[in-house]
């Protein structure tokens, strides 16, 4: 039997004593490149990659020849590009008991193809509500998925759906680059940059796109890919005409003998099939309109004792509400049927469902507008799906109809007390800010976290007892946090806002959620505004800073600092004030002002250690420590390094132990011990890469390649840098771009002076920008590029 090169590489990695992350760090490749080579799946490497993996693991002759030759067996050789991007499939459940639109389906079936079209293909389906646009758009998706192995993609733009404004493009692109496994760190804050790297991911991929529920083709056109090899399926209310090169699929009602069949499907055909007549006046009733006549079907399969005739009757008795359509009256006396003969419980959570702001929920959340336990509200949820009330696009998550959403909210205003109303809302704040508040310490243990009390916190909760349980509901549930701190802020429940977004602020920061950090504090300085909590609204404006200094809004950033500062000092709050000194420390030592960082850092370590912080004192002893090396006083910043290693160790925060160690790494390099450098680097690359940080990544490939330069092995150093540079280039780090192209042009001058030349002239134009201290450096070198080597860095 043929060897495969995944074995032979894990036994030779073993054999050699060495992690996956230790080997790629030895190769010069990505622990994930590493990863996907032993898993036999999802990389194609070059040879001469699978040479430097041989030389890293230090196989004999045999060896080597062995390895090589099982790669090349295996048909590997070609492009380090993933074959594929693993299986990111989005698209919500299809629907079991599809009935009729056959012309329909071939026809998109025809149209999306196998992604080998001249062009990108977009069909816009269009069509009243509850016609069926969705249920055909994903029927087809399913169908056609296989041809599309590198992703089918799902969003819901909510164009038309009740107590909701449609979704932007820029959001619905952060959440369709997510899908793509874009991190978010890497995510950029405008439009235009968004949809370009939308297209840019999505080249040369064989993907799907369904676009759900779309308002305008405003809306459609930034999500657009660019690639011939994808397909786009949109909906849409309203014909989209402006839509360039759109094929138009106009959805009506269905036709008589389908609306009968589907009647039958959903009822039983041995419950109808003597009732022909029945049948055929259920489906009138009905309008022929597919949602309506699943939930008048569905109540007749759930109802043994009930004909077709009887159900009919009811039908044509709960018809003619005024004010509405036909096919409106045909869908509210669907609901009447199916709401009618629910139970008391089932019926209130129903209409209560109205309340929630966000596109989805589980069952906990379901629990809380209730006010029951989370096993009667999962039970309840999956019986209104059994009747269609509602509707179930993911394991476990459930959402509204936008026509049934409607009727929710009228039946709950004609039925529930607003008091009883009130109640729901606030156990469904207090449900998710309870979770938030729980999972907050698992996330950022050692931060600062306001005191405030959850005043009905739920009976039953998910477990985010962990760290990895904590960020994946966090995940899970990001649209339903941001939705309800805006809720909460056009009801003026101000502490709702600021609470939320206290909690929040650390998850959007590691997930570079920007945008939403900003937003969301912006709505929560408005709201401190109006209480007596001016410790809160310091604490706003301080993270509220942070967040548009990563925004690019620089002047806010410095701004909003200030007035925070001023106020913690008024207020006597030291922790507060600390925290802004840091940031302000970090800053200036940025910009190459040392003595006024090592100023501010000093005088906040002096306010931690007056409260005993020790998260804080980690943070200013390692800043303190950058600025050092700065300096060129290694052994002095390698003594603060230490010992903020130690704090962050004992709180257990490994953001600040990664930050640290590749610091540490820093001060060995500057001593010569260059195989202590190495290793600190490495554990911090492993930590970064662990937590999904993206721009600490970044940052310590481009220490990694100064401390390889510094050892003389200059090609390892430019790949490093190279490594950095795409990772700047991609989360938009100017400062980290402007490093790996400063390092790149270092390790190029004995080999390639003019691209070292045309490298450190990028490096330059950055700096420039920044007004960082490097500029002066880079001039110099490309004034003497001639005439000597490289300077150290």
């Amino acid at each position: 039997m043929q060897e495969r090169f995944d074995t032979v590489l894990r036994v030779y990695r073993r054999r050699a004593g060495l992690t996956q992350e230790e080997l790629a760090e030895r190769a010069g490749l990505s622990a994930r490149t590493i990863r996907a080579l032993e898993s036999g799946q999802g990389r194609v490497p070059r040879m001469a990659s699978v040479r430097e993996v041989a030389k890293a693991l230090g196989l004999g002759a045999d060896d080597q020849r062995r390895l090589l030759a099982t790669a090349a067996a295996d048909g590997r050789e070609g492009s380090m590009e993933p074959v594929s991007q693993g299986r990111r499939r989005y698209l919500p459940y299809g629907i079991p008991d599809f009935t009729g639109r056959s012309n329909e389906v071939a026809r998109l079936v025809e149209l999306v193809g196998d992604g080998s079209a001249s062009a990108v293909v977009v069909s816009a389906i269009d069509g009243m509500a509850g016609v069926g646009k969705t249920t055909l758009a994903v029927h087809a998706a399913h169908l056609v998925a296989e041809r599309f192995p590198d992703g089918q993609f799902y969003c819901d733009l909510h164009g038309f759906t009740p107590g909701y404004d449609p979704v932007d493009p820029a959001s619905a692109l952060e959440a369709l680059l997510r899908m793509a496994g874009v991190d978010g760190a890497r995510i950029p804050h405008s439009l235009d940059e968004r949809s370009a790297l939308w297209r840019t991911t999505l080249s040369d991929r064989r993907a799907l796109v369904v676009v759900d529920n779309a308002a305008d083709a405003a809306q459609v056109r930034p999500l657009l890919p660019g690639s011939a090899s994808c397909a786009v399926l949109v909906t849409s209310r309203r014909r989209l005409l402006a839509l360039e090169g759109a094929i138009p699929l106009s959805l009506d009602v269905l036709p008589a003998a389908e609306a009968c069949a589907l009647v039958a499907r959903i009822a039983g055909h041995h419950r109808v099939a003597d009732a022909p007549e029945a049948v055929s006046e259920i489906a009138e009733l009905c309008g022929y309109l597919p949602l309506a006549i699943r939930m008048a079907a569905a109540r007749l399969a759930h109802r043994p004792a009930w004909t077709a005739q009887d159900l009919a009757a009811e039908l044509r008795a709960g018809r003619h509400r005024s004010g509405l359509g036909r096919n409106e009256q045909a869908v509210s006396a669907a609901f009447s049927l199916s709401y009618a003969r629910l139970g008391p419980g089932r019926q209130r959570l129903f209409r209560l469902l109205g309340l929630h702001p966000g596109a989805d929920l589980d069952a906990y959340a379901a629990a809380a507008l209730a006010g029951t336990d989370v096993a009667t509200a999962r039970q309840w949820l999956e019986e209104l799906v059994d009747v269609h009330l509602l509707e179930q696009y993911g394991p476990r998550r459930y959402q509204l109809h936008d026509l049934l959403r409607r009727h929710a909210r009228e039946v709950l205003h004609e039925t529930e007390p607003p008091a009883r109303r009130e109640e729901a809302e606030l156990r469904l704040l207090d449900h998710y800010l309870h979770t938030a508040l729980s999972a907050r310490p698992r996330v950022a243990p050692g931060q600062r976290l306001l005191p405030f009390e959850v005043a009905c916190p739920p009976a039953d909760t998910p477990d985010v007892s962990g760290r990895s349980t904590a960020l994946a509901w966090y995940e899970a549930e990001h649209a339903n946090l941001v939705a309800m701190i805006t809720h909460a802020a056009s009801r003026s429940r101000n502490e709702h806002v600021w609470q939320y977004t206290h909690v929040l602020q650390h998850f959007f920061d590691i997930r570079g959620r920007t945008l939403a950090w900003v937003t969301t504090h912006e709505l929560a300085l408005a709201a401190t505004r109006g209480l007596d909590n001016r410790l809160a609204h310091a604490e706003t404006l301080t993270s509220l800073a942070v967040a548009c200094w990563h925004a690019g809004r620089y002047e806010d950033a410095f701004n909003r600092g200030l007035e925070a500062l001023a106020l913690c000092r008024e207020i006597g709050d030291a922790w507060g004030e600390a925290v802004i000194l840091t940031n302000f420390g970090i800053a200036q030592g940025q910009l190459g002002q040392s003595e006024e960082a090592i100023d501010l850092h000093q005088q906040a370590l002096a306010l931690y250690r007056g409260i005993d912080a020790p998260w804080g004192e980690a943070l200013c002893l390692t800043s303190l420590g950058a600025v050092y090396a700065r300096l060129g006083r290694a052994a002095e910043a390698l003594d603060h390094h230490q010992r903020a290693l130690v704090r962050y160790r004992g709180i257990g925060d490994p953001w600040g132990e990664a930050l640290t160690l590749t610091n540490m790494g820093t001060g060995y390099r500057q001593l010569g011990r260059f195989g202590a450098a190495v290793d600190h680097h490495s554990q911090a690359l492993t930590l970064s890469r662990r937590m999904g940080d993206r721009r600490a990544e970044s940052e310590v490939l481009n220490d990694l390649g100064a401390t390889y330069h510094a050892a003389g092995r200059l090609d390892v150093a430019r790949r490093r840098h190279q490594r950095a540079l795409d990772i700047a280039r991609d989360i938009d780090s100017s400062l980290q771009t402007a490093r790996a192209h400063q390092g790149i042009a270092w390790t190029l001058v004995p080999d390639d002076p003019e691209a070292a030349r045309a490298h450190a002239k990028q490096a330059l134009a950055i700096y420039g920008e920044l007004n960082a201290p490097e500029t002066a450096e880079l001039t110099a070198f490309l004034d003497t590029l001639d005439q000597g080597p490289a300077p150290a860095h």
